[in-house]
């Protein structure tokens, strides 16, 4: 949706749907650009050099004529799913197919040779994938024949890398992955939950605060339908939809003030049964079944979405938002949909959220008009 030259945008009425002829499919939240993928493969982005904007797009992007404006990202693939990481950007299409974009740091694009990448170019060596899932320094990726493949640092390791993607041959039949801070989970195909990676708050939830350089089966908890990593914490759904937490708890993320880790799961006392989960540096956050929206943990760059900076105890509903049904942490900020709108809040010194502000502490609608 891009303003004819030299004619001003008209103001838009607050609350008014943005692209809400198109349905959102996907949202992903790096540590600071944001992506929404919306139906017909319309991929906007806003923020750092995930977008693509950076370098410049070369005829890629649609250049913004002002900061926080978003950048239209061609796709001329049939899209399906979006994932962010710490300045790179992957996509899947519907046949599977792998995409990257934006910087390389650690090998995450998939290829070391090339610093940065402002279009998104197909990832080989790969087979049919079902998702994909990115931290900083490492990327997951799904197949359709639930293998688990990994590039970019081995979780928890600073000094050994996959410059292109590799199986991950110790990796069971898997039905989900999740990539966190130097830490990794999975679930395999009869729901149980397996970790690796980085140890040092019990992240793993194997109850001791060792690290561990293949998956291990996480024992103590029931099966369980998603999982969400952090920068040094976890999160869980069973099929009640009770959510389980452990790991570093310093910023209270754990959704208690008990201890500053936790190294085996405990319950997150939630008023209602959740559908999804997402974590960030230090922050969590819990869709419920109702599609109200809670929040705990960390609150410097306002997200939990209360309104303020202050540190705040417990869990918080983050309130005048409509039922939810799409969410996605990034390290400081976080990305809600009703499916067809988008609000975001937190950090926004990068311009993730989409203006000039240096954070957002309650919600806002990201604007996704292009200039």
């Amino acid at each position: 949706m891009s303003a004819a030259p030299g004619r001003p945008k008209q103001a838009r009425t607050p609350g008014t749907p943005v692209g809400a002829s198109a349905k959102v499919l996907d949202l992903a939240a790096g540590r600071d650009h944001s992506l929404v993928l919306r139906e017909d493969s319309v991929l906007l982005g806003w923020g750092g050099d995930g977008t693509g904007r950076f370098p410049p797009p070369a005829g890629v992007c649609t250049a913004p004529d002002a900061a926080g404006a978003a950048v239209r990202i061609a796709s001329a693939m049939a899209l399906r799913h979006v994932a962010a990481s710490a300045g790179s950007s992957l996509a899947l299409d519907a046949r599977g197919t792998a995409y990257a974009w934006g910087a390389n740091r650690a090998g995450l694009g998939g290829r070391l040779a090339r610093i940065t990448q402002s279009e998104p170019r197909a990832l080989t060596g790969l087979p049919a994938l079902a998702q994909l899932s990115a931290s900083e320094f490492f990327t997951l990726a799904l197949a359709r024949d639930g293998g688990l493949y990994h590039w970019g640092l081995a979780p928890g390791a600073a000094d050994a890398r996959n410059t292109a993607p590799a199986r991950i041959a110790q990796a069971p039949a898997t039905a989900l992955c999740c990539a966190g801070g130097a830490h990794a989970l999975l679930l395999d195909t009869t729901h149980h939950l397996w970790a690796w990676g980085a140890n040092t708050a019990g992240q793993l939830g194997l109850g001791h605060l060792h690290g561990e350089s293949a998956p291990v089966r996480v024992p103590g908890l029931p099966k369980l339908a998603a999982v969400a990593a952090g920068a040094s914490h976890s999160l869980a759904i069973d099929a009640l939809g009770r959510v389980w937490a452990w790991g570093s708890n310093q910023h209270g993320q754990l959704g208690h003030a008990q201890a500053p880790y936790r190294a085996q799961p405990g319950r997150v006392p939630l008023p209602e049964a959740a559908r999804q989960v997402a974590a960030g540096q230090h922050v969590s956050y819990a869709l419920g079944r109702s599609g109200r929206l809670y929040a705990w943990g960390w609150n410097a760059k306002g997200q939990l979405g209360q309104g303020g900076t202050e540190a705040l105890p417990g869990i918080r509903q983050v309130a005048q938002l409509p039922p939810l049904r799409l969410l996605a942490a990034g390290q400081g900020h976080v990305l809600a949909s009703d499916g067809l709108r988008v609000w975001a809040w937190g950090d926004n010194r990068n311009t993730q959220l989409g203006d000039t502000s240096p954070l957002h502490a309650s919600p806002v609608l990201l604007d996704d008009s292009t200039a």
